[in-house]
Order: C-alpha cells, then sequence, then structure tokens
C-alpha cells in the first residue's frame, strides 16, 4: 500500500533524534499490521502538497502544534487538498489537527476546548456498531494531546466514537474518511516524553492525572488496522 504523509509539523524537542519524526512514527505504527506499507512524506507546511490524489492510494494528515483556524497560507492550502481528496473519493485519514482540518474544511467547526487541554490515555467509545468497529470492539484507547476539538460536524460528517472529555473523538465522511483526535502514533514512551517537557503548560494536577494513564497501555495496534482498512479502500 502506497500512502502520503501530509506532514503539518515535526515533532518538537530533541524528539525526532530519540524516537524519530512523524514519517518513523506512522511507518512503525503500520508495521505492527502490515511490514508491505510505503509512506511518502510531503512537507505541507513548507508547501509540498500532493500533485493529485490518484498518486499515493491513500492519505494521512498528521498532527501540528499549529491550530486549524490559524491564517496561514499553507492551512488554506491544505484545506483545499481535502476538499479535492474528497470529491475524488481518496481514501484519507486525519489524527489531531488533520481530524480537526477535514471536519473545517468540509464545513464543520473547531473551537478551543472549555475544559482545556485533553492529554493522557483515553478510551473513546464508538457511539454505535459498523464496520468501523470490527478490529476494536466497544472502543478503543490512544494517547491525547490536543487544545482544540470539532465542536460541529459537517453536514456529510457521522459521529463513530466520543469521550469524556471530547465528544466528537472519532467521525467518519461517507465511506473514504476518518478522523481521529487521538494519537495512535503515540506510544508510551513518547507521550511520556512529550507531556513531561511540555509540564508549563498543563500545570503540575494535570501532568500527573495525565501520567498516570500511561499505565493502561493503548489499543494502537489494533487501531492501526482500523486506519489500514479505511486507508486501503
Amino acid at each position: 500500500m502506497r500512502l502520503g504523509l501530509l506532514r503539518c509539523d515535526e515533532v518538537g524537542g530533541d524528539r525526532e533524534s530519540r524516537f524519530g519524526g512523524y514519517l518513523k512514527l506512522f511507518a512503525d505504527l503500520f508495521a505492527k499490521v502490515d511490514t508491505d506499507v510505503d509512506i511518502t512524506d510531503y512537507d505541507v507546511a513548507g508547501g509540498v502538497l500532493p500533485a493529485n490524489p490518484g498518486e499515493q492510494d491513500g492519505w494521512l494528515i498528521s498532527g501540528a502544534r499549529a491550530s486549524v483556524v490559524d491564517d496561514e497560507p499553507w492551512i488554506t492550502d491544505l484545506l483545499g487538498v481535502v476538499r479535492e481528496l474528497d470529491r475524488t473519493g481518496s481514501p484519507t485519514v486525519g489524527v489531531c489537527f488533520g481530524h480537526q482540518l477535514l471536519a473545517l474544511a468540509l464545513g464543520g467547526e473547531v473551537r478551543q476546548a472549555d475544559n482545556g487541554w485533553g492529554i493522557g490515555v483515553r478510551r473513546a467509545e464508538f457511539t454505535g456498531p459498523g464496520p468501523w468497529s470490527t478490529p476494536l470492539g466497544g472502543g478503543f484507547a490512544i494517547a491525547y494531546s490536543h487544545m482544540d476539538q470539532v465542536t460541529a460536524l459537517p453536514d456529510r460528517g457521522r459521529l463513530v466514537a466520543t469521550t469524556g472529555h471530547c465528544p466528537v473523538a472519532a467521525f467518519r465522511v461517507d465511506d473514504h474518511m476518518l478522523g481521529i483526535q487521538g494519537h495512535p502514533e503515540f506510544s508510551i514512551p513518547f507521550a511520556d516524553d512529550l507531556y513531561r517537557s511540555r509540564a508549563a503548560r498543563f500545570g503540575d494536577e494535570r501532568l500527573e492525572e495525565a501520567l498516570q494513564t500511561l499505565g493502561n497501555g493503548t489499543d494502537r495496534g489494533e487501531v492501526a488496522a482500523w486506519m489500514l482498512q479505511i486507508l486501503g479502500g
């Protein structure tokens, strides 16, 4: 399977040298399920965009420290790319910033969460049975790190999963697009390192609560299988 990673940022600090950047994080995630996944990197924040939707079998949109509502030319350009991917029915999965971008591009709404930062491993519960739940059962636990969240779905968006801190934890558009607010590409060691590096933003109490959740583990392998189902059409 040939996937295009529409990379909207890079991991901060020195984490890229210790854990790898987003390209490696996603490659390692999918290798848990299928070793025959080839990912091509597109530095969209640097102006590198696909020439046409058909040049890859499917598309991933990464997280970012930016907000999707920022007035940045590269975000405007990427919103246009998402609309073209939707128009052509191209398999697409957006993660965190990418999840929010899918919603905004197609007519939804994104705002800062009233309850502040959402961090830690959280379990999202499926809102109803469907083919998307096949590898996961009733829900899935992955790491989160976000301030913004989807507050209104686009007209064709359908809620797939919800958490206590984030009502729209996952949604789909028809059968070719999936948004996931959490970060399945984050391993437990990566999430631990990320949270500790941002302690001043989160505050001691919220940070400690998030660190305690890491001991619960995640379902990131199962989520990877689910993502590949979508990306494989």
